[in-house]
């Protein structure tokens, strides 16, 4: 594992009542750190290859707690320190019917000031052959959509290989622009990404017909950004809060290839799933450059795996992956 990825993205506190209550009755809270970009470079570490995650956070005990955090993981982070404060998030766990709830507060973060210009991109990426990031950091303000748009085009001068989570979150996108105005020129550079048919007109500004199949919706994704190689999508069937089930897709410009299907029948903690999906994805491309279904079938089971672990990071290893995806599940003792 000579490969070396970069990630880019905000670190959030996260703040969850304990035992499913409701935000209306809490009085005390787990903590966790996380939000997607940093999850994606923690599992990658753990999966064993080399992370470095960009961010920035404020010189007090919450920044440095967050960075000793993804260091835990053997994550090597590059923080501008700057600001006063940490972006928070409170989730509610949801069950059975009644959803989960998120409750952002990151205004005037730390990460929220970063402009473009701020970042030596060219440093960062010197000997990295993979940049990951997701549409959360351009949707907080024009500045980070320009930062991350300043990153994209160094990234792709310099020849890495570049992926996104298109990650839609309606309630971020607030300071006059919509998705579908920036996010197509972000998109342009990347090879890999993680998007559904909805995200199309949302999104990408690309128009889906009633009735077109995914294939189709893929191909003129592609055609669109003729940059992009492969596009990865997850599929939640008959899900409620307490189960899930979970499969994927991968098209690569030719065929549209299934995984296995997974039923979650009991689901501690959905928060982070789509990231360690994106993370199995990415290890998988690496690890099985050529074989699309294994590498497929890793993501789906990482993911999997994750809404049985509570925070944002999966830890699920390697292994426990592949034993999964080799049929050794059922929730029997390893002795």
């Amino acid at each position: 594992m000579s490969k070396k990825i970069v990630t880019f993205g905000e670190i959030l506190l996260r703040l969850s009542p304990p035992s499913h209550l409701r935000l209306t009755q809490a009085t005390s809270f787990d903590l966790y750190y996380g939000c997607a970009e940093a999850n994606v470079a923690a599992s990658l570490s753990k999966f064993g290859i080399p992370v470095t995650f960009i961010t920035s956070v404020p010189s007090n005990e919450l920044g440095e707690s967050s960075l000793s955090m993804l260091r835990s993981f053997g994550v090597d982070p590059i923080a501008l320190i700057q600001g006063k404060r940490l972006g928070i998030y409170y989730f509610e766990q949801g069950a059975s019917e009644r959803p989960g709830k998120v409750v952002y507060d990151r205004e005037d973060s730390s990460f929220s000031n970063l402009k473009k210009g701020m970042i030596d991109w060219e440093a960062i990426f010197k000997d990295a052959d993979w940049f990951h990031w997701s549409g959360i950091t351009p949707s907080l303000s024009l500045d980070l959509a320009e930062l991350c748009e300043e990153a994209l085009l160094v990234a792709s001068r310099m020849g890495l290989m570049i992926s996104a989570d298109l990650n839609y979150r309606p309630t971020l996108w607030k300071y006059g622009k919509n998705a579908n105005e920036i996010m197509p020129d972000l998109v342009k550079q990347c090879d890999l990404l993680l998007g559904g048919v909805d995200d199309s007109e949302k999104v990408l500004g690309i128009e889906v017909n009633e009735n077109g199949a995914e294939e189709e919706v893929f191909a003129n994704w592609m055609k669109a950004f003729p940059k992009l190689k492969n596009i990865v999508t997850t599929q939640r069937i008959h899900a409620n809060a307490s189960s899930n089930g979970i499969s994927a897709s991968f098209w690569n410009g030719k065929e549209l290839l299934h995984s296995q299907k997974y039923n979650v029948s009991h689901i501690i903690d959905r928060i982070g799933a789509g990231d360690a999906f994106m993370a199995g994805i990415i290890y998988g491309l690496i690890t099985w450059p050529k074989d699309y279904q294994t590498a497929l079938e890793f993501a789906v089971a990482a993911t999997c795996l994750k809404h049985s672990i509570s925070g944002d990071i999966n830890l699920a290893t390697v292994n426990e992956i592949t034993a999964l995806m080799s049929g050794s599940g059922g929730g029997r003792v390893s002795r």
